[in-house]
């Protein structure tokens, strides 16, 4: 197989050794190529659980076949150990709730020539506690965190830059094709979604026009904050109120629905549409449960009990 190096990734040194003999003016030389390493992956963030001490193996390689070297830079090298295989491990067990954001650059290097590359480093803390079939954090809600939704959790990102915000792609994912009277109409530019068809499961009622549809966060962004959100690094914050990779998070809605629903947890509100009710607590539960939220004594006790009456499963 013909391996293919990026010509970015191809330093070439030269080494010109000139050779004098026996009182000659003449000289020889004779010239030395070195090409220098590169990564084969570029991992540039990573999530790992908390108390485990495994984080990541960094592969580089050089074509010359030199001896590569590893070591760790940039803002938290402390806590970590490269081997000489790329290895990356903790020193010790990480603790969640002590530190949850670690930056380190990496570093490579065949003794002639250097290279570098970053990786952020996000710890998950782990929850064990069974219920009604996810692993959850049963704990109380924090009430004493500042809560700034503009600050913290700005939405909508553009994540692909093709000019179509995170609202307007959960808007055409979640477009129903089935009319041909109601198709998926966007702005002559195409960044923006006019019109089309969308169903809101929580009133059971079908919606035509795009400013008349919200985008809802199943657990909404106060609860999220309350429930575990608060202590994510910044990063985390923006990316979790723009997901749009995680299917149960976003949910195109009607505005009277997502308005009355609120900030509310299933203690609080539920659907008028009694047939979506265990597919809502369902996706309540696995999002809580992916993004290690905490689940607190009120919410447990009603949830239990709206399983019971709903006879749900999972």
């Amino acid at each position: 197989m013909k391996l293919f190096v990026p010509k970015f990734f191809l330093f070439t040194s030269l080494f010109i050794i000139n050779a004098c003999g026996g009182g000659s003016s003449s000289g020889s030389g004779e010239i030395m190529t070195n090409t220098a390493p590169y990564f084969i992956n570029n991992i540039g963030e990573i999530e790992v659980n908390e108390l485990q001490t495994g984080v990541a193996t960094i592969e580089a390689n050089d074509l010359d076949g030199d001896l590569l070297q590893y070591s760790l830079s940039g803002n938290d090298p402390s806590y970590f150990a490269i081997s000489n295989q790329g290895v990356i491990t903790f020193n010790q067990a990480p603790d969640y709730n002590v530190k949850n954001e670690f930056s380190i650059v990496i570093d490579v290097t065949d003794n002639i020539v250097s290279i570098s590359q970053s990786l952020t480093v996000y710890l998950l803390r782990v929850c064990n506690e069974d219920f009604l079939g996810f692993k959850v954090c049963f704990e109380d809600e924090n009430l004493t965190a500042e809560y700034n939704r503009d600050r913290d959790y700005p939405t909508w990102e553009d994540w692909d830059s093709d000019c179509q915000n995170n609202r307007h792609e959960v808007l055409i994912s979640e477009h129903i094709d089935d009319d041909q009277n109601h198709p998926l109409v966007l702005s002559s530019d195409g960044c923006y979604v006019d019109s089309g068809k969308w169903f809101d499961p929580y009133d059971n009622i079908y919606y035509f026009n795009s400013s008349e549809v919200q985008i809802d966060h199943v657990v909404a962004l106060f609860e999220s904050h309350k429930s575990g959100a608060w202590n994510f690094p910044a990063k985390r914050k923006l990316r979790f109120a723009n997901n749009i990779d995680f299917d149960d998070l976003l949910i195109a809605v009607g505005g009277s629905s997502n308005s009355k629903k609120g900030s509310y947890d299933p203690a609080s509100w539920m659907p008028s549409n009694i047939s979506y009710a265990c597919d809502y607590l369902n996706k309540w539960l696995n999002i809580k449960s992916e993004f290690r939220l905490s689940v607190d004594e009120d919410e447990r006790a009603s949830i239990e009990e709206l399983y019971d009456i709903y006879s749900c499963s999972n």
